[in-house]
Parts: C-alpha cells; structure tokens; sequence
C-alpha cells in the first residue's frame, strides 16, 4: 500500500491510498483536507488493506494447491 500527503493550507493535508497489485494500481481511499490527527483517521483503512493482502495471499495459495492437486 501506497499513500501520498499534500498539505492543502489552510483546509489541512490531502491524502490518497493505492493499492499496487501486479498488473494495476488500485485506489482505496482519498481524505481531502483531513485535519492534522489524519494518521489516526486512515488507520481503519490501513488494518482493512491488510487483511485484504492476508486474504488475497490464502486464495491464491489455496488456487495454487488445486491446480497442483488437478494435475495429479
């Protein structure tokens, strides 16, 4: 996961999150003139990207183990 910050004076700080996958890049989340406690604020989305990586990991092991299996 990748994000970026801009400070927008005075509103507060830009904020983007993307998701690199291999082929595209993803976009999850934009904050727009978050206030100055932003990392506080994007933390739910940081631990739900995780998850989503734990996830993606275990399917595509699982895919991995049935083509391996089908070809027996």
């Amino acid at each position: 996961m990748a994000g970026r910050t801009s400070l927008a004076p005075p509103r507060g700080w830009d904020i983007t999150a993307h998701l690199g996958l291999a082929t595209t890049e993803v976009h999850l989340a934009s904050w727009p003139a978050a206030p100055d406690n932003w990392p506080r604020l994007i933390r739910p989305t940081v631990h739900e990207v995780v998850g989503l990586c734990a996830a993606l990991t275990f399917a595509t092991d699982a895919l991995d183990l049935s083509n391996r299996l089908a070809e027996v």
